[in-house]
């Protein structure tokens, strides 16, 4: 039995002490002795120690009490009194009693209980871990082996050693052995205050207590804290937590624990900021999540670091969520009209753990939804009566804070008159049935995500799927790639991760154009946080991913890249521009080939030697780059140095080529890409060399070393440029010296020489020619009542009336288009298309009418036409025919995406669109050139009712005169174009481009020139300006058929 005992000194100066004794009671005299001894009237009670010091006791308790057997004896703290922790851990436990509560004490050093202290400050939880250099073995796995005894036991001594010295240490245990030579896991609780500097120096004391360690590391819970603790937020509302510690750290990192998952808050994502403020005596570090959703609730851990020891923190955020993704089903439905069979309608979500109202409104009607049994998706139906007349039905979620989130089904009623397609099942999809004019939407198939659309033409026909579907793996990978953009995960944790998955058959395989995109985009984020991050991987990471970029570019995918919903090609240059720069070459070297890819490089260490960069690629590319000795030396002054140099063998074709002021270019090499990586992340300056390998040497076309330029036309992603580049071809290579490196990539372009003031001519030709068909037109207006006096004046003047008006609008149209703004807005360029092709029609159907007119009164005299039969005809043939052939073609081609020209707005001439144009215009032309011999025959001979034979001079005046009027209003100089469209040679095509240029361009100012070479048209505008009579002379005009031809015209009655 142990005794406290308080004696005081009986001296000036007082002194209070704690003693402790050992009394030794057998038998039944031991309670005896207790009920003595605690009896309050036996104290105070004075002791003489020595004859001149005496001792007081003030207060005697017992503390401790045990039970002596023959070996061993069991002891027990008395109420009010604990075991010292160490005590805990040193002496065995009794049987069947619980951890420190009876010991079982061997020898007669009887350790004592202490005052049971109730820790009213905040506690410190430690987690930390040895590294053992030993061998690791599997009796280590096994709590009951000897050996796992024995290294627990000794490094809890160690740890109650280190931390009782200068802590109040509440508890300690090893919580288990890893592999890792051997890494000794433990936990202990302390009681605040304890700053980092303690912790650092009970740990380092530890580690050199305990045999064969090498490092420890540590993590603390209850020294820093965030605030608020517990968060819950609206979705798409700001997260905002705050981190503090008493301690000036400067390193903090956020991480979020969500779904079993635990991912790094990266800071530079685009749904993250952190802030981080030190102040005197603390550190806080404020996270805000911009927009939370799915992705962002979870626990959240604030970590300090202080060298090997880590301060933690957690606060528990939950989202009210909505639903990610809302699927219906229809998605889109037609009924006829008058069906009585109610349609049955479903949207379902993903299950989510939120609690939502769900409703069905259309109409002015609003109902609550019913569940269906379906487990793998929470679903909702309706059954509605059938719709009259179209109807949209919204399926409605509603979270908890009152927030929602819809998704439609429309239904179309078909009407008794109204054409429709019919049921169609294609691919193993069924389209119902469908109004024309309208979209048809269908669910993937099974394993799937996205739709399949499919438009019903106003005319009732199917037109072409587009499969909008991509494989459920390529939407999970991109989820997980979109999560990494918006701040969450590591990229150098994740971004192997991505690519690895990406690797596998069914992450490569492509189908259509939304997998391409998805690929592309996944490329594109992963590579854009790396580099933003600067992580660095190894050559597998690194081949994996140029592995997936060379089968994009593969040709056998060529037509995934051509269709409205593919992405750019430029995307996947930039994306292996910059992830080839992120590759650790383990020697210094860098090789990796594949198919359609090939990338070599360098790395330098700073102040290291350094010759010539030079790298060469297959003989067969004939492609090299060079970067001077001198160069590289430079940059190793003050960085390490990363150098690669990458060639697209097919990625060229993908590329736009007839871009800015590369327009009628074409690729003449294949693509390479050379950038520099600094360990300052500073620009490159400096010259390379390059050497390409041509496919066309012809010396006609010129030769021109290029690089793709990210910044410049956004909506392509960029184009060609030779800014810094100079170029010098010998034989077929082409040898290229650029200043410049940024988003760099060589390339060559072809192109005959451009003609001289060609683009001048046209441009100024337009002008003149709109404003001349506006006087033409203003002339006509102001003489039309003097010259009009015969049906045959009229029929002339009103074809030249309105082919002056088709063709001064086809012009304004074309000049329009010329501006780049036009050609990059899609819907402009399309109504401009549209336009043009409808106006240039109908001036070559009023000259078919004028020409047909001319015939009928050179070849059928005695016959006259009625005004109201030949302007009906005229009408008909100058405005309604072109009208239905622009519609129909627009029609036809619009939905297949083929309708227009790639970079200009005009008819597409690789789907046949530009037959359309070419058939009518070219037949016209043929026809006119037709009325042309016979005009001239007409007019060659004599006339049937002439006695006298016209003079040669007279003769060769009419026909040059017929040649000079009729050629322009005929649109004949249209041949020069078509003419074009042969194999000619080089000087005859630029007789022939400076022709048709010329000629069609200023076709307005020659059609103003026919108009006032009609001597009537002179007399009468003479006489509007000088206010004058005029002649009351009747002079027949050339298409008024002059009497030498034979022609009787007279006025009909």
């Amino acid at each position: 039995m142990k005794h406290r005992i308080r004696r005081q000194l009986s001296t000036a100066v007082m002194h209070e002490y704690m003693l402790y004794t050992d009394v030794l009671l057998e038998g039944s005299s031991a309670d005896a002795a207790e009920s003595f001894l605690m009896n309050p009237t036996f104290l105070p009670y004075s002791l003489a120690l020595n004859s001149t010091l005496r001792v007081t006791l003030v207060q005697l308790s017992i503390t401790t009490e045990c039970n002596v057997t023959d070996t061993v004896k069991s002891c027990a703290c008395k109420a009010g009194y604990r075991w010292n922790i160490t005590v805990c851990h040193v002496y065995q436990a009794c049987n069947g009693s619980s951890f420190c509560s009876c010991i079982l004490v061997p020898d007669d050093n009887i350790p004592f209980c202490e005052r049971e202290v109730i820790v009213t400050t905040q506690k410190v939880n430690l987690t930390g871990s040895f590294t053992l250099n030993e061998i690791f073995t599997v009796d280590l796995q096994d709590q009951t082996s000897p050996l796992y005894k024995a290294k627990a036991y000794n490094i809890t001594l160690a740890l109650l050693d280190a931390y009782t010295r200068n802590c109040n240490l509440l508890n300690v245990s090893v919580v288990g052995f890893s592999p890792g030579s051997v890494v000794a896991n433990y936990r202990m609780m302390v009681a605040a205050p304890v700053s980092s500097q303690l912790l650092e120096a009970n740990s380092l004391l530890a580690v050199e207590s305990i045999p064969n360690a090498i490092s420890s590391q540590l993590s603390t819970s209850g020294i820093s804290a965030i605030q608020p603790e517990q968060l819950t937020v609206k979705y798409w509302d700001r997260i905002q937590l705050s981190c503090q510690i008493n301690e000036t750290l400067l390193t903090v990192n956020w991480t979020l624990v969500n779904n079993n998952s635990s991912n790094i808050i990266y800071s530079a994502g685009g749904n993250v900021d952190i802030s981080t403020r030190v102040l005197s005596n603390a550190a806080i570090s404020t996270l805000t999540i911009i927009k939370a959703d799915q992705w962002w609730q979870g626990t959240y851990v604030c970590q300090f670091f202080n060298g090997s020891l880590v301060h933690e923190a957690k606060a528990q955020v939950n989202v009210t969520l909505l639903p990610t993704e809302i699927f219906v089903n229809p998605i889109q439905k037609s009924l006829s009209a008058g069906e009585t069979s109610q349609p049955a309608l479903e949207c379902c979500v993903p299950f989510d753990g939120e609690t939502y109202d769900v409703s069905w409104s259309y109409g002015n009607v609003t109902q609550e939804a019913q569940p269906s049994k379906r487990t793998d998706l929470r679903c909702y139906t309706l059954a509605p009566p059938p719709p009259a007349q179209d109807t949209i039905y919204s399926c409605v979620f509603t979270n908890n804070a009152g927030q929602k989130k819809e998704n439609s089904i429309s239904i179309t009623v078909i009407q008794a008159e109204d054409p429709f397609c019919t049921v169609n099942v294609s691919s193993g999809v069924t389209w119902n049935v469908t109004k024309a004019g309208t979209r048809a939407t269908a669910n993937c198939p099974s394993g799937r995500t996205g739709n399949l659309t499919r438009h019903c033409s106003l005319g009732g026909v199917w037109l072409t799927v587009q499969d909008n579907c991509i494989s459920q793996l390529l939407q999970s990978v991109l989820d997980s790639a979109k999560a990494l953009d918006q701040g969450l995960g590591s990229s150098q944790v994740k971004v192997p991760e991505i690519i690895q998955q990406l690797s596998s058959t069914e992450g490569t395989s492509m189908t259509n154009a939304a997998e391409v995109s998805a690929l592309v985009n996944i490329l594109e984020t992963i590579a854009k946080v790396s580099a933003n991050g600067n992580s660095v991987f190894d050559s597998t990471v690194v081949t994996n991913f140029l592995s997936v970029a060379s089968n994009l570019t593969d040709t056998t995918h060529s037509s995934l890249w051509k269709q409205d919903n593919s992405p750019q090609a430029s995307q996947v240059l930039q994306s292996v521009e910059r992830f080839s720069l992120l590759l650790q070459a383990e020697n210094g070297t860098i090789d990796i080939v594949l198919p359609n890819i090939q990338l070599k490089g360098s790395s330098y260490q700073r102040g290291s030697p350094a010759g010539h960069y030079e790298k060469t690629f297959d003989t067969d590319l004939g492609v090299s780059a060079v970067i001077g000795k001198q160069t590289i030396s430079s940059l190793l002054d003050q960085n390490n140095v990363t150098i690669t140099s990458v060639v697209f063998n097919t990625i060229g074709n993908l590329l736009p080529a007839n871009t800015g002021k590369f327009n009628n270019h074409q690729l003449n090499s294949i693509v390479q890409s050379t950038s520099v990586r600094l360990s300052d992340s500073s620009s490159f300056s400096g010259d390379i060399f390059m050497t390409f390998g041509i496919n066309n040497s012809d010396a006609e076309y010129s030769q021109r070393c290029v690089f793709w330029d990210f910044q410049s036309n956004p909506p392509s992603g960029g184009s060609w440029s030779d800014s810094g580049c100079t170029s010098k071809v010998e034989r077929n290579k082409t040898f290229c010296s650029c200043t410049h490196l940024t988003s760099f990539a060589v390339l060559m372009s072809i192109n005959v020489e451009p003609l001289i003031l060609i683009e001048e001519i046209t441009l100024v030709g337009l002008g003149v020619s709109i404003l001349s068909l506006c006087v033409c037109v203003c002339i006509e207006w102001a003489v039309w009542k003097s010259v009009v006096r015969t049906n045959i004046s009229y029929f002339r003047h009103i074809s030249l009336v309105n082919i002056s008006l088709s063709l001064m609008f086809a012009d304004v149209c074309f000049l329009s288009s010329a501006f780049p703004a036009v050609k990059t807005h899609r819907y402009i360029c399309l109504s401009i298309t549209f336009l043009n092709h409808f106006f240039y029609l109908a001036l070559f159907f009023w000259t078919f009418c004028q020409s047909m007119m001319l015939l009928h009164q050179l070849l059928f005299v005695f016959h006259h036409l009625r005004k109201k039969v030949y302007v009906s005809f005229a009408y008909f043939m100058g405005y309604f025919i072109p009208a239905f052939i622009a519609a129909g073609t627009f029609l036809y081609f619009k939905p297949k995406e083929t309708y227009m020209h790639e970079k200009v707005c005009w008819l597409n001439p690789g789907s046949g669109a530009i037959y359309a144009f070419a058939i009518p215009a070219g037949s016209i032309i043929v026809f006119n050139f037709i009325t042309l011999i016979v005009v001239i025959a007409k007019l060659s001979r004599p006339s049937v009712s002439d006695a006298n034979t016209p003079e040669d001079r007279e003769t060769a005046k009419s026909i040059l005169k017929a040649i000079l009027v009729l050629t322009p209003v005929f649109g004949l100089t249209w041949s020069f174009g078509f003419a074009l469209l042969t194999d000619l040679d080089n000087l005859t095509r630029q007789v022939f481009t400076y022709g048709f240029a010329g000629m069609n361009a200023f076709q307005g100012f020659f059609i103003l020139l026919t108009c006032l070479t009609e001597r009537k048209v002179r007399e009468a505008l003479c006489s509007k300006v000088s206010s004058t009579p005029t002649s009351t002379t009747t002079v027949m005009s050339v298409s008024e058929a002059p009497s030498k031809t034979g022609s009787s015209l007279k006025k009909e009655k």
